[in-house]
């Protein structure tokens, strides 16, 4: 009895399976959704190496599994939490200077949920290049941006310490001098910064070098900060100022008459541009010192000039060219 239960209608319970096993296949591919995205992909290094170049920073993937999980692993690409991270064993040990490696990513560097099958990748190999790091002291140089205040200048400027010890590929290390500074904004400054000085800043994290016509940047890594000082002042210009009456210097009642053969000088002035932009022609003074000339002449003397503070004569005034006599009659006395 049992056994005709199980032998009987063979045919019928066959053509039953078959039904229910493309009923089964329908119901999976009917659920089951394709993906390709774009993922970051990471190489992470030991302790020693860096990762000089990389062929490919992100890489195509396509995907299959389940319609609702194809959906969440879409959303967490899209939130680069589901990105490649391929880890490399090798030592630095290993690397005299840099070595070339090839990176073949699969499932197991995807982090994707069980269900979902990796399909392909592309490209499917990723070319890296590995460096060895070494220390290195370097000069700082202070970078800026922008401009002072108008009317003001960097006269000065100090950095220290003057030097940082730096972590870099061996390779471009070996070109390399100095490191600049993070720019630093110097837009609208004026001599009251002076006194807010010293400001601390961050050394860039990068080095560039030169490859036949083309700049490299390397990143670098270095955990010192610098102190900087800058001395800003006003911005020195120089100007002329034409045919200033030169006055002659005598006492009271001096007995002679001066005659000068040019009464009028021009005068080139230097000092900050705001003092010469409020600078009045009546404030500057050419004058002769008579005082010790007697007849008969000619004489030829030095032309000096009063000015205002913070301001200065640029080159020698010429000599004034003169001559004296004695007074004919009191009316004379102190004339030109």
């Amino acid at each position: 009895m049992i056994k005709e239960i199980i032998t009987g209608n063979l045919l019928t319970k066959f053509m039953a399976l078959v039904m229910a096993i493309a009923l089964w296949l329908y119901a999976i591919n009917r659920h089951t959704e394709d993906l390709t995205e774009v993922v970051r992909l990471s190489v992470s290094v030991p302790t020693g190496i860096t990762v000089l170049e990389q062929s490919a920073e992100d890489i195509v993937v396509h995907l299959r599994g389940p319609q609702n999980v194809i959906e969440t692993t879409k959303g967490l690409i899209k939130d680069q939490k589901v990105h490649a991270k391929y880890v490399i064993q090798e030592s630095p040990e290993g690397i005299e200077d840099q070595i070339k490696q090839t990176v073949i990513i699969g499932r197991e560097h995807l982090g994707l949920p069980n269900s979902v099958k990796l399909i392909s990748v592309y490209p499917e190999k990723v070319s890296v290049l590995l460096g060895k790091l070494q220390k290195k002291r370097l000069k700082v140089n202070l970078q800026k941006k922008g401009e002072p205040a108008i009317g003001y200048t960097i006269a000065n400027e100090f950095v220290f310490p003057a030097e940082v010890e730096v972590e870099g590929p061996l390779n471009a290390l070996k070109e390399v001098v100095s490191i600049n500074t993070i720019p630093v904004d110097i837009g609208g400054i004026t001599v009251e910064q002076n006194r807010t000085f010293p400001w601390r800043i961050e050394i860039d994290q990068k080095v560039t070098i030169k490859h036949g016509d083309k700049s490299i940047t390397v990143p670098v890594v270095c955990d010192q900060d610098i102190r900087m000082w800058l001395q800003v002042v006003e911005k020195q210009e120089t100007m002329v100022v034409e045919k200033l009456k030169i006055k002659i210097l005598m006492p009271d009642n001096y007995p002679y008459v001066i005659k000068l053969r040019d009464e009028y000088v021009n005068v080139k002035i230097k000092g900050s541009k705001l003092l010469l932009e409020k600078l009045n022609p009546e404030d500057i003074l050419p004058y002769v010192d008579v005082t010790s000339l007697k007849p008969p002449g000619p004489y030829k003397q030095p032309i000096k000039c009063h000015l205002s503070k913070n301001l200065e004569i640029v080159g020698k005034l010429p000599d004034a060219h003169l001559d004296i006599r004695e007074r004919e009659n009191p009316s004379e006395s102190g004339k030109q």
